[in-house]
């Protein structure tokens, strides 16, 4: 237990340090701006029916390929500099064990991961302001945007699956596409941390990113090319294991879930063998 609540202390610390950082406020301020342009259409659409959206907007937004890249793009340089060693990190270590220090960063991972997936659910209500209707059902809009051609009508940025209308409840399509989002972003913060600490920052960049972009041209390659690009998880019309990819929902979880299992226990041995805590 004493581990564990040192463990929490140092990653307070290392928030701490990203707030007084420019990741904090450049990067969701710039996905703010793009995805407030690229929502103009649909606030026309709400404008000209005269008539508000139920607050899920969120399950939707990762139908567009080249969104959800940007999405997930978005959230890498704040694990870029993973495993967070620096000569103020060195001062921590020496008031801590090294697995305590690597344990805090691990919750630092997770942590961000989920404001991350929060700061997103909250955009997506931000965005339908004030054309927002507070209702508990789908409602008229997204039925309408489902089972009519609307959407093309309008050019809108995204796309509503009736397949997500009729096999999903909203709260939970919300809650699954927000664990999604959130063990996809984890996923990502691990796996650069891996590379990393295996091939330097630079490469590991290159290969998130590459994984994070992939998702834009993934349909005009193999069915297999999807696992290569957890970022094309997140939508859940297009989790089904009758797809070319066969990539359902239960599987995604469970990719996610063994892929964090495993990252998380490399990176922690690693780190803590590493030259530079030493």
């Amino acid at each position: 237990m004493k581990r564990i609540k040192q463990a929490i202390k140092i990653c307070r610390y290392q928030l701490l340090v990203m707030c007084n950082g420019y990741k904090l406020f450049v990067m969701p301020v710039c996905l703010i701006i793009f995805m407030l342009n690229g929502m103009l259409p649909f606030r026309k659409f709400l404008k000209d029916v005269g008539e508000g959206a139920s607050p899920f907007l969120f399950p939707f937004l990762f139908s567009d390929v080249i969104l959800s890249a940007l999405i997930f793009a978005t959230a890498l340089p704040f694990f870029i500099d993973a495993p967070f060693y620096d000569r103020q990190q060195c001062y921590v270590i020496v008031r801590s064990e090294i697995s305590e220090w690597a344990l805090g960063q691990i919750f630092y991972v997770f942590l961000i991961s989920f404001m991350y997936a929060s700061f997103l659910l909250i955009l997506s209500l931000v965005l339908l302001i004030p054309y927002i209707s507070f209702q508990a059902e789908w409602g008229r809009i997204w039925s309408t945007l489902a089972l009519t051609n609307a959407e093309t009508d309008y050019a809108l940025p995204f796309s509503v699956s009736s397949k997500v209308i009729f096999e999903y409840t909203p709260w939970k399509a919300v809650g699954i596409t927000f664990l999604l989002v959130d063990l996809i972003c984890s996923f990502y913060g691990f796996l650069q941390w891996y590379l990393n600490l295996y091939v330097g920052k630079k490469i590991g960049l290159v290969v998130t990113l590459f994984s994070a972009l992939l998702v834009i041209r993934v349909r005009y390659f193999p069915g297999w090319v999807m696992y290569l690009t957890p970022a094309g998880w997140a939508d859940l019309s297009n989790l089904s294991e009758y797809t070319s990819h066969g990539i359902s929902l239960e599987k995604a979880v469970t990719i996610l879930t063994i892929g964090l299992l495993f990252l998380v226990i490399l990176v922690f041995h690693k780190t803590t063998h590493s030259d530079f805590v030493k």
